[in-house]
């Protein structure tokens, strides 16, 4: 299930109480709306619990609760959620994707001298993943895309890759989708072989010319891929997968038979 992740804490810092997290399929901005405007630390709470309940009855979305102790993400901590929701201070406040407190009972709070540093409990001490599932430090700094698709394997995130590269844009579109496909010209295609011993994609592109100068703006937007799709650390340790791009020089298409076809977007293979 893609969507948002959200995580629900009574207080902010090492000492907050986590009371549960919701992968959200679709969002539900009326019980959300209702959660930051929460006027008291027992009304969050309650409307917490009500919530997922009621996503979990409707099969609205993945609930884990604060009292099973089972922490549901693959990241340790919320650094790596995409909604961090904490009733702190007579209010409560909202940080996104490991940023800051931006929010409060949903008005945004500009960055200032007085912010809180943005500090949460372990949810497990490490993941126990490692390769393409790794996420096992809060020093790295989780992509955008990272949460709808931590679950998936190296082929389904090349899969994954290839259709919110290539696919028209509808309502909805994730706004990091958008903008890496605002560097990618779209006659552009793109052969893509997934190489699981390395955890790398090498990703073919297809559609300039040979010398073609614009080229290598593709290379560098393709090279994004791992910060959005997975994280960056600045300690130097490795990335969820590597990509490696290569420009197809005007013959290719000869030694790749399905690019031969023009309608042909796409090709996706394993080595």
């Amino acid at each position: 299930m893609s969507g948002t992740t959200h995580d629900f804490y009574l207080g902010r810092g090492p000492g907050a109480e986590w009371l549960g997290s919701v992968r959200l399929g679709t969002p539900d901005s009326r019980w959300l709306d209702e959660i930051t405007r929460a006027w008291s630390a027992g009304a969050f709470a309650c409307l917490v619990t009500v919530f997922l309940q009621v996503t979990q009855a409707e099969q609205a979305g993945e609930v884990a609760r604060g009292d099973s102790g089972q922490w549901p993400w693959r990241w340790p901590t919320s650094h790596g959620t995409d909604y961090v929701h904490a009733f702190d201070e007579g209010a409560v406040w909202t940080a996104q994707r490991g940023e800051r407190w931006s929010a409060r009972a949903g008005v945004y709070v500009p960055p200032g001298p007085g912010d809180q540093p943005l500090v949460f409990p372990h949810g497990r001490a490490t993941c126990g993943y490692t390769g393409i599932a790794a996420a096992d430090t809060t020093a790295r700094r989780y992509g955008p895309l990272l949460g709808a698709t931590h679950r998936h394997d190296l082929y389904q995130l090349a899969l994954r890759i290839l259709a919110d590269l290539t696919a028209p844009a509808g309502p909805g579109t994730p706004s990091a989708v958008d903008a890496l496909r605002g560097l990618l010209p779209p006659r552009l295609r793109y052969a893509v072989t997934t190489d699981d011993a390395a955890a790398e994609l090498e990703i073919e592109v297809f559609g300039y010319r040979d010398g073609d100068l614009a080229a290598e703006e593709t290379v560098h937007a393709l090279s994004l891929l791992p910060a959005l799709y997975g994280w960056t650390d600045p300690a130097g340790g490795p990335p969820r997968f590597g990509v490696r791009v290569l420009i197809a020089d005007e013959q290719r298409h000869t030694t790749h038979p399905v690019l031969a076809d023009p309608r042909t977007r796409t090709v996706l293979t394993s080595r």
